[in-house]
């Protein structure tokens, strides 16, 4: 192969893996299990839940006017990790505690997101997920769009 081929070729994978970093993936954050300590998985389905690389997690409470968290996670480092699950007020292996876990209370709204990356070695793209949630007649529910607060968008991810 010629130099200038070769300067093509690498050209156009630089210009697709810029292309693929510009992208962002949304990957769901569903909530499951009892309101003392309640399970965060990820993916489409939560009969099935995907491993994901999680950069971080947090839980805030909608009434918190100032949007606080009442617990979050980041991984150490700049790597995430991979975990099929979260469960609220423990942090994974290999990640720490940023916000010490208050205690849940049914028949108020939750905000949880998560972030981190997908894909592969040669196309990591970020992605961001969550929804609003809140425990009512011994289970966690959705909180339907139309009564969600301000700082939440459609997806259910915090305002930027």
């Amino acid at each position: 192969m010629k130099h200038g081929a070769v300067l093509r070729v690498g050209a156009a994978l630089a210009a697709v893996a810029a292309a693929l970093a510009a992208c962002s993936a949304m990957i769901p954050v569903n909530i499951s299990g009892d309101l003392e300590q309640p399970i965060a998985t990820f993916g489409v389905d939560p009969a099935t839940p995907e491993k994901a690389c999680l950069g971080g997690l947090a839980v805030h409470e909608r009434s918190n006017a100032m949007m606080r968290p009442i617990w979050s996670i980041e991984a150490r480092g700049r790597d995430c990790r991979g975990v099929r699950q979260v469960v609220y007020g423990q942090a994974p292996e290999g990640f720490e505690t940023t916000v010490e876990a208050a205690p849940l209370k049914p028949g108020v709204r939750y905000a949880v997101v998560g972030y981190g990356l997908t894909g592969g070695p040669l196309s990591r793209v970020p992605w961001r997920g969550g929804d609003e949630v809140m425990f009512e007649g011994g289970r966690w529910r959705l909180v339907a769009p139309q009564q969600r607060g301000p700082h939440m968008d459609a997806e259910g991810e915090a305002a930027h």
